[in-house]
């Protein structure tokens, strides 16, 4: 047994292993710095990749900045075709988002937030994106495709905003008492970072003064006295949609 074995003898015995299994030690020590030299040469592959993509973005956000509208599609097909697995892409829509809301074309702007949608991307970007197209729905008075969009709620980060929101798309169909539940809920979900409290709290003063209303006014009240429906404190249930910041 080895335990009886004296230092020399020990020493032999490890010569003669050498000597027998000299091929597979020698393949051993190749595969491993294959494998070393391969896991380089890809960090070194992915890194520059990312790269390129990230100089493909600026160029594609100067462009949109600068309403270089052709330059915008050749560079957003660029990404689309030798770059979809990068972040870059779900950016990029983003940024055409926005400039086809500020060019008031509105399908285009919920092309790319739908695409955005069914990307495999960050799971949150994808939230913000139908939250984005929910208020461009409600925009263009399409309140189911809205209320589909959103969803089920939220129990993250995000339920202030899901809640705030749906409180706008029933405001705008004319649902008061969902809508100040709604933005009840919003408040009551504690997250002061997705929503502003003060503007939140505005929307439910002024639904709550509008059932008030309602309710005070005879059933014979002029047509003309009728509650506005483009969403309370003044809301038309649409903002900008802003770039994200790479």
């Amino acid at each position: 047994m080895d335990e009886f074995l004296t230092d020399e003898e020990q020493a032999e015995r490890a010569k003669k292993w050498v000597r027998d299994n000299t091929v597979f030690v020698v393949a051993g020590v190749v595969i491993g710095l294959g494998s070393l030299f391969g896991y380089q040469q890809w960090e070194s592959y992915t890194q520059g990749h990312a790269a390129e993509a990230s100089a493909i973005w600026e160029q594609l956000r100067s462009a949109v900045d600068g309403k270089r509208y052709n330059e915008v599609t050749e560079t957003l097909e660029l990404l689309e075709s030798d770059y979809a697995s990068t972040p870059y892409l779900d950016q990029a829509r983003f940024a055409l988002a926005r400039m086809y809301v500020e060019r008031n074309e509105l399908d285009a702007a919920l092309e790319q937030l739908t695409l955005l949608t069914r990307s495999g991307g960050d799971v949150q970007l994808r939230r913000v994106a139908e939250f984005r197209m929910a208020r461009l729905l409600t925009y263009l008075e399409r309140y189911d495709e809205a209320l589909d969009i959103l969803g089920q709620p939220d129990t993250n980060a995000f339920a202030g905003q899901y809640h705030e929101l749906r409180g706008d798309v029933l405001y705008a169909r004319g649902e008061l008492d969902a809508a100040r539940a709604e933005y009840q809920a919003a408040l009551n979900a504690g997250d002061g970072a997705s929503i502003s409290r003060t503007f939140v709290q505005m929307k439910l003063d002024d639904v709550s003064g509008s059932l008030a209303f309602d309710l005070a006014t005879p059933l014979d009240a002029p047509a003309g006295d009728s509650l506005p429906v483009d969403g309370p404190a003044g809301d038309t249930g649409i903002e900008p949609v802003t770039q994200p910041t790479s």
